[in-house]
């Protein structure tokens, strides 16, 4: 416990706690109020007197609550930053303010806890050995991709008069029962895996519903068959989740796919170009795209050693905004992707450990590549913030002016410079490994 000539007292509570209690003193505390008190006889508006002309005692008489509230809600947040200042303290949390006591004309305390940046030993981050990742692009890849591309642009022809096989795309009608029942209305946000009367069918295992595809091979035109399938017991959709049931299906057609054939045609069809030249830019675009992935999974590989190389305790405030936030981008991800709210519900605490777990190394990354900036003197300047801004504002396709707005509101200039900052220390620290 040390004692300040503020009247400033720190204490110990957690790795990452610290209680403070602050007292201000009398003189400073009537300063405060006589200089409110000031600001309120220029404003005050009270009959019998000119606005701004009425007697101080009179002003004090009838302002003194709000006057002596003003002059503590000023009082308390410069009292709180100065001892920050003086105690050298490296706060991560919002202060909460708790017993607060006000004794007009002599003092002003309260205490507070605030939770501080974790004090560590960085581990060694220049030089780190890192795996090489493969960026060579092999000729066996470049025509799998432009098969890929061909296959885009196939073309679908009847097949000859013969049975349905494996690998064919089956035109069928379908409808499904369960318990000899049909069950359209079991399923209403998913009506598709009841009935479909026009459905194509690409004849490949687990392509559709569970040993649907295979049970149809040898079908003929407009033969008809009773196909059952057991679908698994954890099935998004919970009324046919371990159920078994009878589909009566109907093959109409049988199409064979004809992929487009990579010729001179073919290129000048896909990218105004010749097969030549159309080969030069697959290269060129799978090779850039390697070696991005290879810098992601060289980034990826430099947090995990950094974050595995050193023991702190965190911050639990700090932890529990990063596991909310995770949280709020996992089930946004998955609502885009269609999962619906009562499987994400029953997932809830699956989610929550993943992204509890997730919170914790982001954190700890957070805090080590501070350090590493700090020691390093990297800095952000305004201008890459701009730049970044400009970017996001081109990708989601709205202008610069409302961006700025939206991070403005959203008050995040300070999270888009830390963000930025750790892209920089990694940066660096990719210029400084060494690959193996």
């Amino acid at each position: 416990m040390v004692e300040s000539p503020m009247n400033i007292t720190v204490e110990d509570v957690a790795p990452c706690k610290k209680r403070l209690k602050i007292e201000v003193p009398a003189n400073r505390v009537k300063q405060a109020y006589d200089k409110v008190a000031d600001d309120f006889q220029k404003e005050a508006r009270i009959p019998g007197f000119r606005p701004g002309h009425a007697p101080r005692a009179v002003v004090l008489k009838k302002f003194h609550k709000d006057i002596e509230g003003e002059a503590q809600r000023t009082l308390v947040p410069e009292a709180y930053q100065e001892a920050i200042n003086e105690k050298k303290l490296r706060v991560v949390s919002a202060p909460e303010i708790e017993d607060l006591k006000y004794q007009p004309g002599l003092s002003l305390s309260f205490s507070t806890v605030v939770e501080l940046v974790p004090e560590f030993k960085l581990p060694e981050y220049k030089g780190l050995v890192l795996k090489k990742q493969d960026d060579v692009v092999t000729d066996e890849e470049v025509d799998k991709a432009l098969s890929s591309l061909a296959d885009q642009r196939a073309q679908f022809e009847d097949a000859p008069e013969r049975p349905l096989a494996m690998d064919d795309f089956a035109v069928i009608s379908y409808s499904g029962k369960l318990d000899g029942q049909p069950f359209v209305d079991l399923v209403p946000d998913a009506k598709n895996l009841a009935e479909n009367p026009q459905f194509w069918l690409w004849m490949k295992p687990e392509g559709f519903l569970p040993k649907f595809a295979e049970q149809c091979v040898g079908l003929k035109k407009g033969e008809t068959r009773t196909v059952e399938v057991e679908f698994p017991a954890d099935f998004p959709q919970a009324a046919l989740a371990g159920k078994k049931v009878e589909y009566d299906v109907e093959l109409k057609d049988i199409k064979v796919k004809k992929p487009a054939p990579i010729d001179d045609a073919f290129a000048q069809e896909v990218a105004k170009m010749d097969l030549a030249e159309l080969k030069t830019r697959v290269r060129e675009n799978m090779e850039q795209e390697k070696k991005n992935q290879a810098d992601r999974a060289a980034r990826t590989e430099i947090v995990q050693k950094l974050i595995s190389a050193v023991e702190f305790e965190l911050p639990p405030t700090a932890v529990d905004e990063e596991t909310h936030a995770t949280v709020y981008d996992i089930v946004a991800e998955n609502q885009s992707r269609g999962v619906p709210a009562h499987i994400l519900e029953e997932k809830k605490d699956e989610i929550f450990t993943n992204a509890g777990k997730a919170a914790k190394e982001s954190v700890k990354f957070k805090f080590i590549a501070a350090q590493i900036a700090e020691n390093e003197k990297i800095e952000v300047a305004n201008e890459q913030i701009a730049q970044h801004l400009a970017f996001l504002a081109q990708r989601e396709g709205i202008t610069l002016e409302k961006m700025i707005d939206r991070v403005r509101k959203n008050n995040a200039f300070g999270a888009v410079r830390q963000q930025l900052l750790r892209q920089s220390v990694l940066d660096f620290l990719l210029k400084e490994a060494k690959f193996e």
